[in-house]
C-alpha cells in the first residue's frame, strides 16, 4: 500500500509541475505577448520536445523536465506496488523480462524529461532533439505501458489502469491531444500548437495518481482478506 501511495504522490507532483509549465506558456506568456513577428502558438515554443529552432518560455522546459523525471520515478513505484500485491502466482518477476521492461518505460520518460530540463538550463536543445530518437523513446514508452498494463491486470487492476492513463503522457498521447482534445477545448485548431495541449497532457498523470490511490485501497483490502483467511 505504501508503494501505491508513493506512486500516487509522485504522479500528482509530476502533473503539478507539468501544469505549472503549461501555465507559463498559455497564461503568463500568452497574456503578456507583444511580439508581432511570431505567435506563442508557434512550434518554436514547444517545450515538451525541444528541437531547433527553439526558445524556452520562462522556465517551462525545466518544469516539464522535472515533472517527466518524477513520472519516471512514479512508474518505478507502480512496479513496486505490483511486486508486493496479490499471491506469488500473479506477481510479476521483478528481476526478469518485466523488470527490464519497467526500467525501459521509466527510462523513456526520464530521458524525455532530462532532454527538456537540460535544454531549458542551457537555453538550447540537447543532442536528444533528433526526431528518430524522439520517435524511439515515444514508441518504447507507449508500447511498454500497454504490455505492462496487460501483465499487471491480475495482480493490481488499478495499477494496470494507471498504466493505460499514462499513455496520454507519451509522444503518441501528446499528438492525440494536439489534434483532438486541445482543439475541442480551445474551440479551434491552431496552425502550430493549439492552446492547452500541454495542459491536457499534464492531466493524465493526475488521473493516474487517482488510480494509484485506488491501488492502495485495493492492496489494503486484499491484505485484510488475507489476514481474515488465516
Amino acid at each position: 500500500m505504501r508503494w501505491a501511495l508513493g506512486a500516487a504522490g509522485l504522479l500528482l507532483a509530476s502533473a503539478a509541475l507539468q501544469g505549472m509549465a503549461s501555465f507559463e506558456r498559455w497564461v503568463t506568456a500568452r497574456n503578456g505577448w507583444d511580439r508581432a513577428d511570431i505567435s506563442i502558438e508557434d512550434h518554436r515554443f514547444d517545450y515538451a520536445f525541444p528541437a531547433d529552432p527553439w526558445e524556452n518560455v520562462g522556465t517551462a522546459a525545466q518544469l516539464f523536465g522535472l515533472g517527466s523525471i518524477l513520472l519516471a520515478l512514479g512508474v518505478l513505484a507502480m512496479a513496486k506496488t505490483v511486486s508486493s500485491a496479490g499471491s506469488p502466482a500473479v506477481r510479476w518477476n521483478e528481476g526478469g523480462l518485466e523488470g527490464m521492461l519497467v526500467v525501459v518505460v521509466a527510462g523513456s520518460f526520464a530521458v524525455t524529461g532530462l532532454h527538456a530540463l537540460l535544454s531549458g538550463i542551457v537555453g538550447a536543445p540537447t543532442l536528444l532533439q533528433h526526431l528518430p530518437l524522439q520517435l524511439l523513446f515515444g514508441a518504447v514508452g507507449f508500447a511498454g505501458l500497454i504490455i505492462l498494463a496487460g501483465r499487471w491486470l491480475r495482480a493490481s487492476w488499478p495499477t494496470a489502469l494507471a498504466c493505460l492513463l499514462l499513455l496520454g503522457s507519451s509522444l503518441p498521447g501528446y499528438l492525440v491531444a494536439t489534434f483532438t482534445f486541445a482543439p475541442a477545448v480551445a474551440g479551434y485548431q491552431s496552425h502550430d500548437t493549439t492552446p492547452w495541449t500541454e495542459t491536457i497532457v499534464a492531466a493524465w498523470p493526475a488521473l493516474a495518481a487517482v488510480a494509484m490511490c485506488g491501488a492502495a485501497g485495493w492492496a489494503a483490502r486484499r491484505g485484510s482478506w488475507g489476514r481474515g483467511a488465516t
